[in-house]
């Protein structure tokens, strides 16, 4: 059955003169493996350097068990199990993959290292490897491979994937976030060719978001529940272009509370009941892609999954005329400039696991350049990988509609930003210090009680 399948694709390929990365969505819509789809992509003349699939002789044997966050490109994650048990299929290794939200990968790994069993091989997000660091098993050998594959780290991922310069954990780049919006509704709230003039500002964002909302009846939408990829996504760039740090370069003199973000985080204030759907204070990191996808809103902070679902033919969201009138565009600025949150997720083998050499052989494997590519490509575009390597590809350069996510990387910041991003910096984004600062300040109305609070914790952290 699977030979069948690879001749039709083979044979649709060579036909229609298939891009690589036609071929890649194609295997996946039809339930190739990973070694199937290796053997698609050599006979189109798309295959790239191969890696050996086989580990050591000496490796083979024993069980694998991975602790992941869910993808939503849902193609992406059923290749990368494919490409798990491929691999562990050909070293006779029993590999399983979990796959969780994001807001439970944290505790889960807490858990595991608390009980000292769990999983082997586990996904972190950000500055999480130094909340770890001392559960994690160091990995230089394995990151300088991957650095060479990647044509070297960027800086934004070095500072925070690694720890205080130490590799124990492998950075494989991170997903990106830009506003998307329904042109057609911009267009009904008075914005003329909002492809060119996209709302430059919060405040201007915030005017328009009115009109949306009482006017055309689609308000724009913006999670701030305790999630890892959209509150922060947004609440610290807004942060940041309204003069607030949660430390000054020192990394220790807390500058959260000044008088021009209290004005910012005012006007945020003001504007949600106006602007916003009010339910996003409860939202995780992916309920505004259901608003979005559901016609609930006009736009939303978000990466470029809700824009590849409608355009997913197998997908059960897809929408071709939704996918039409979406857009893309970078965070709007404030007074004091455009900003990003930006750090690279990472993969970490825990010092408890019995399963070391397998957990190592896997990653060597796995972080080569044909599987890594290969994961990547199935993305279409939504994972930045953490090195320049790889950023000319297709998917990353095809759709100028894509474009505002990988600018991203040009006024990134990290987390503990005036500060280095550190185990201070990963503990006050575990307790989501500054998105809490948002939800209450809405929640109360109180924008200085927020601020305080907020800051006063963040002195417990940073200067303890």
């Amino acid at each position: 059955m699977t030979e069948d399948r690879s001749a039709t694709l083979i044979s649709e390929a060579k036909a229609m003169r298939y891009s690589r990365r036609t071929v890649m969505k194609r295997a996946s819509a039809m339930g190739l493996s990973a070694a199937a789809l290796g053997s698609v992509l050599s006979a189109t003349g798309h295959a790239v350097s191969a890696a050996p699939n086989r580990a050591p002789a000496l490796l083979q044997g024993g069980s694998l068990n991975m602790l992941i966050s869910t993808a939503f490109v849902p193609a992406a994650q059923d290749f990368f199990q494919e490409q798990a048990t491929t691999w562990g299929e050909d070293n006779s290794v029993d590999v399983t993959v979990d796959f969780i939200n994001w807001p439970d990968l944290q505790p889960r790994t807490t858990s595991a290292v608390q009980a000292g069993a769990g999983p082997d091989i586990v996904e972190l997000w950000d500055t999480i490897p130094y909340l770890f660091s001392e559960n994690l098993v160091p990995l230089p050998d394995l990151a300088a491979q991957a650095a060479e594959v990647q044509g070297g780290f960027y800086d934004w991922v070095v500072n925070t994937a690694a720890i205080d310069g130490e590799w124990r954990s492998i950075p494989h780049g991170t997903s990106s976030a830009a506003i998307a919006y329904r042109k057609s509704y911009f267009e009904q709230a008075g914005v003329e060719n909002p492809e060119e003039n996209f709302p430059a500002t919060w405040e201007e964002l915030f005017e328009v978001g009115r009109v949306l909302k009482e006017e055309v009846g689609k308000p724009l939408g913006q999670a701030l529940g305790q999630s890892l990829g959209d509150p922060p996504g947004f609440c610290y760039p807004y942060m940041w272009s309204y003069g607030s740090m949660e430390v000054e370069e020192d990394g220790t003199t807390v500058a959260f509370d000044t008088d021009l973000f209290r004005e910012g985080l005012e006007m945020f204030v003001q504007a949600w009941p106006e602007a916003f759907d009010e339910t996003g204070l409860g939202w995780d990191d992916s309920t505004n892609n259901s608003a979005y996808l559901s016609d609930q809103i006009s736009a939303t902070q978000n990466g470029s999954s809700i824009y590849l679902a409608a355009l997913d033919e197998e997908g059960e969201n897809y929408n071709p005329e939704l996918a039409e009138d979406t857009f893309h565009a970078p965070l709007p600025s404030g007074p004091e400039g455009q900003f990003a949150s930006l750090g690279s997720r990472s993969m970490g083998i825990l010092d408890y696991s019995p399963n070391q050499d397998e957990a190592m052989a896997f990653l060597e494997w796995w972080f080569s350049a044909e599987p890594f590519q290969a994961w990547l490509e199935v993305f279409e575009g939504y994972i930045i990988p953490p090195g320049p390597a790889f950023i000319e590809l297709p998917v990353f350069v095809e759709d100028p509609k894509l474009a505002p996510y990988t600018d991203v990387v040009n006024f990134g910041r990290n987390k503990g930003y005036a500060g280095p991003a550190n185990l201070r910096a990963a503990q006050a984004s575990s307790q989501y210090v500054v998105v809490n600062t948002f939800a209450e300040a809405v929640q109360s109305g109180d924008v200085g009680a927020a601020i305080e609070q907020g800051a006063q914790m963040l002195e417990r952290i940073y200067n303890r």
